[in-house]
């Protein structure tokens, strides 16, 4: 047993000196001088590709190639080129993710920033000597990030608005973090200011729609989720702030409120109740011991289509009885929920295979109390909802949006 664990031990203690040996006698960057050099020009050039030029301490680079090729050797070269590298791969990895990249109140969809891909191409370009045409694949594999780069570099002589300045620096940063996470899979994105929905499939624009999102009083909140779900025909459990200071105020007025809405009463045991046995008039924003369900139909809130996910909200997607609102330039409406212009359509896409179920749905249809209907959604189905001051219409052209949750 002891001659076995002795074997094991030198085996190991070999494997360590060779890695040793191997990492003492492998410099990448310090046998390329050129390279050193071209990195660290590129790291001056940091805000020219909207990145701050304070992120990457590389004014050990500078002294660097100020010492002669042959007085280097006497330098600490495994902790120098280590240094040097971390330097690469932490500059890289911002032009690839970005930096600041978007960030979340509530995340249900984690989005893999898969680093190995970025060392990969960091080594690869680093053996053609080519570091700087590394810098150009990312920031043109993109279409919005090689946009707004080319509008930010042509201002930089130039006076421009700080503010829109910061916008164009952060939104480039937010586009290259999308890029990244949407490639090899389809992922659905609502920007609160443009009040639209894209699906991406890699860099392709798959489905466009116009969407209906909060006002800025109850505004839609900034999220990553995934939809598992869809549900045709959905009732409407009628939020309770809405219940009490909406609806409730109307029904005091008139009972005949209630039963235009297409309403169910609900006691605390979710039991049906009689809407002529309550005394409206005792009930207020206090007390109000019951829950609004409205009915299943074209009249309903949700229309024939509600897309829920797990969020702390209660956001969802949904269809929408109120269809002229999609008329509308600025679609700022909702208490917080987002209605979608055709949804059906994007529930099919959603569903893919599974989509048979919704073959005969028309949004026009003569639906009427038609039991819910639950339809799985087999792929995993990622959701971003957030807050984009710059956005690109249908010809590719950059949009300006204005900020109206400020």
């Amino acid at each position: 047993m002891r001659l076995y664990r002795t074997r094991f031990c030198l085996f190991w203690i070999f494997i360590l000196l060779s890695s040793g040996l191997k990492a003492q006698t492998e410099y990448r960057w310090l046998s390329r001088p050129h390279a050193i050099k071209s990195l660290d020009s590129l790291l001056h050039q940091a805000p020219s590709m909207a990145l701050k030029a304070d992120f990457y301490p590389h004014g050990f680079l500078d002294s660097l190639l100020l010492i002669p090729a042959k007085s280097r050797q006497s330098i600490d070269s495994i902790s120098l080129e280590k240094k040097i590298q971390f330097l690469a791969q932490s500059f890289f990895e911002d032009l690839t993710f970005g930096n600041p990249r978007p960030s979340f109140k509530f995340q249900g969809y984690v989005f893999e920033l898969r680093k190995n891909e970025i060392g990969q191409l960091l080594h690869s370009y680093l053996e053609k000597q080519s570091v700087v045409n590394l810098v150009k694949y990312l920031n043109e594999s993109s279409f919005e990030v090689k946009t707004l780069l080319t509008i930010l570099q042509s201002k930089q002589d130039s006076v421009m608005n700080p503010s829109k300045l910061a916008q164009l620096t952060l939104s480039i940063n937010h586009y290259r973090w999308l890029h990244h996470i949407r490639k090899n899979k389809v992922v659905s994105v609502v920007n609160i200011p443009a009040a639209q929905l894209k699906v991406y499939q890699g860099n392709q624009i798959a489905l466009r729609m116009k969407v209906v999102v909060g006002r800025p009083a109850r505004p839609t909140r900034v999220l990553t989720a995934q939809i598992k779900n869809i549900i045709i025909n959905p009732n409407w459990y009628v939020p309770r702030s809405i219940a009490t200071e909406e609806l409730l105020p109307e029904i005091q007025k008139n009972i005949r409120y209630f039963y235009a809405s297409h309403l169910d009463l609900l006691d605390r045991n979710n039991q049906l109740v009689d809407a002529k046995t309550v005394n409206w008039k005792a009930l207020s924003k206090n007390y109000f011991p019951y829950t609004f369900r409205q009915k299943t139909g074209v009249w309903n809130t949700l229309g024939i289509l509600k897309i829920p996910f797990e969020n702390p909200y209660r956001l969802y997607l949904h269809d929408t009885s109120e269809k002229k609102l999609f008329s509308s330039s600025k679609r700022f409406f909702s208490h917080g929920c987002i209605r979608l212009e055709d949804p059906i359509r994007f529930g099919k896409m959603l569903l893919g295979p599974n989509s048979r179920a919704m073959d005969t749905l028309k949004i026009e249809g003569p639906y009427y109390n038609i039991p819910s209907k639950w339809i799985k959604v087999n792929k995993p189905a990622p959701l971003i909802i957030w807050y984009n001051l710059i956005d690109f219409d249908e010809k590719g052209e950059v949009v300006y949006l204005e900020n109206v949750y400020k």
